[in-house]
């Protein structure tokens, strides 16, 4: 990825469309990066859900203006091979009790990297779509983490019936699956790895209104740093060097996907 100076930087408003803020990785410096994101024009945040105790700390996060977060609640499918089936329902009735603290539903998905066996994929799918099923009684988008498994995701996605709308969190899959995500009204959101390779050519094969990107912050490790929010400014602009349009456009149109889907990230 191309380096950025200060004054870019601050340029332009920039959104990230998946980071997990609420992280221990933070705990520590968490106001200082508010006041660092904010410093770089920064002013939207979508938030990633893992486990009860991480929707505990999404609710308690406070970042001062303009800085805006959506909150996204949900049981990831790599925690769910790590509960019992008693702490699973536990888990659940307190996403049902918490739902109105939150603006989106995730990460929520099938992941057959982690899991290995037909009873660990199995557990995956009935967790799944239980929580699709929780999803239908509500006009949430949703925050799908699907790894070597949209063979099931989208026929699962389409036999629940419901016009669900989302983002497809770390989208690295073929062009014609893409597609199925985006007939169903999700949106792919595409990591910082693929400014260093893009084996299905995502970005030059799908329209530019059906991407959105981002950090995964900290978890993905393209510049081999430990990655945060404030990475985006320079993801966008390299996406905006590649697509040979002003970074201004690039990031005002992912500034406006991510605000028809959370609303709450809207200007203030």
């Amino acid at each position: 990825m191309r380096g950025h100076s200060e004054n870019s930087a601050k340029g332009f408003r920039a959104l990230d469309a998946h980071c997990h803020l609420s992280d221990s990785a933070f705990d520590f410096m968490r106001d200082e990066l508010y006041g660092e994101l904010i410093s770089q024009n920064i002013t939207g945040l979508v938030l990633a859900g893992t486990v009860p105790a991480d929707w505990v700390k999404q609710k308690n996060l406070d970042p001062p203006p303009p800085l805006r977060i959506a909150r996204v609640f949900g049981i990831h499918p790599w925690f769910v091979d790590t509960l019992d089936d008693h702490e699973l329902h536990s888990a659940l009735d307190t996403l049902k009790q918490t739902i109105e603290h939150c603006q989106g539903l995730g990460e929520i998905g099938l992941d057959y990297f982690r899991a290995k066996t037909e009873n660990q994929r199995t557990t995956q799918k009935k967790w799944f779509e239980a929580q699709l099923d929780l999803a239908k009684g509500l006009d949430y988008p949703l925050v799908l983490h699907v790894v070597k498994a949209h063979h099931e995701s989208v026929p699962t996605l389409r036999r629940h019936g419901k016009s669900y709308r989302g983002l497809i969190h770390s989208y690295w899959a073929h062009v014609d699956v893409a597609k199925s995500y985006i007939d169903m009204g999700f949106l792919l959101s595409v990591p910082p790895r693929i400014m260093k390779e893009d084996p299905h050519q995502i970005l030059a094969r799908i329209d530019p209104e059906h991407i959105v990107f981002e950090t995964d912050t900290p978890f993905q490790n393209a510049l081999g740093e430990t990655m945060q929010p404030t990475l985006i400014h320079e993801f966008l602009e390299n996406i905006a060097h590649l697509r040979g349009e002003p970074v201004v456009e690039t990031a005002a149109r992912q500034e406006r996907l991510l605000s028809e889907l959370f609303p709450i990230l809207k200007e203030l």
